[in-house]
């Protein structure tokens, strides 16, 4: 049973049935858990104390029938905590959500207009932009929007620095998602592609010295993020999440050597199984007879 903090008002409250409730993302920390839930074409986050079995703090079929009402209002947060009585609390504020502030592209797209395809994880989505498929990623919990605000930044870099040719090598920036007006993250161009190989270092090497030249050190720079374009069989660079200002030659030299280790370690290793094996977080998968998706996000997928 709940009971409500604050002061609900004097008029009579609407609120949203429970079957037009979704849970667009969660994270279950030790003591508490972090939901973003859509009622309708609003957007609410709620924090909640474990206050439930883990089964139902983790299935969204579990938790929803078990949260308390959601007015059909305009509120940011809820909170949910124990009571000191049998009963559990809750409290509904509209308390300011943080939101990307280096907005530098025309385009804004609001984030729920996009169908999704298929997830990667919570922050990151296949979705159908404008009849072709597209990746969107999002800071879906306040704590991931530093990170979305740097690889928005390093986009604009390649962009504003970047001759056309130049500024290709990473996927085309299609636009600013925003949440309720509020710019949460951003949707790119979806590269359909292989990761690169040792045949192919050359192409890398040049892609790599490219972003350097411009003043960026990747910080990331396992084969995976070096894509052979199907179309084009031209080298694309993705992943800027851990990307950087270039100040130093010698970060440059290490990177680009860096690279050329692991394009170089994984043929050896292909060689010697005659196979591709693929590899999440250390555990071996089903045979790679597929492209490898363009981005990793979820673990850390290599080809042994």
């Amino acid at each position: 049973m709940f009971a409500q903090l604050g002061r609900p008002g004097k008029a009579a409250q609407l609120y949203v049935p429970k079957s037009e409730l979704e849970i667009l993302g969660q994270e279950i920390l030790e003591d508490k858990a972090l939901y973003r839930i859509r009622a309708r074409q609003r957007v609410h986050y709620l924090t909640c104390d474990i206050i439930f079995d883990e089964m139902t703090m983790c299935r969204p079929c579990l938790l929803i029938p078990e949260l308390p009402p959601f007015p059909d209002t305009d509120w940011t947060r809820m909170r949910i905590r124990h009571s000191r009585t049998q009963t559990m609390e809750y409290e509904i504020t509209n308390e300011p959500l943080s939101q990307v502030r280096d907005i530098w592209h025309h385009r804004h797209i609001d984030v729920l207009s996009l169908k999704r395809i298929s997830s990667y994880n919570a922050r990151v989505k296949e979705v159908e932009f404008e009849g072709r498929t597209a990746i969107s990623k999002t800071a879906h919990l306040d704590e991931w929007i530093p990170s979305i605000e740097h690889e928005t930044r390093v986009y604009r870099a390649i962009a504003e620095l970047g001759s056309h040719d130049v500024s290709h090598l990473a996927p085309v920036f299609l636009g600013h998602l925003t949440e309720q007006g509020r710019p949460v993250g951003f949707l790119l161009e979806k590269i359909e592609g292989r990761a690169a190989s040792l045949s192919e270092l050359p192409m890398c090497k040049l892609a790599l010295s490219r972003l350097h030249d411009m003043g960026i050190l990747h910080g990331d720079v396992h084969r995976h993020n070096f894509i052979i374009e199907r179309t084009t069989g031209r080298v694309r660079v993705i992943d800027f999440e851990h990307a950087e200002p270039l100040q130093d030659d010698e970060k440059a030299r290490l990177e680009m050597e860096e690279m050329q280790n692991s394009l170089t370690e994984e043929n050896i290793i292909e060689r010697a199984r005659g196979t591709s094996v693929l590899m999440v977080d250390g555990v071996e998968s089903e045979p790679c007879t597929k492209p490898i998706p363009y981005l990793k996000f979820s673990g850390k997928a290599t080809v042994a």
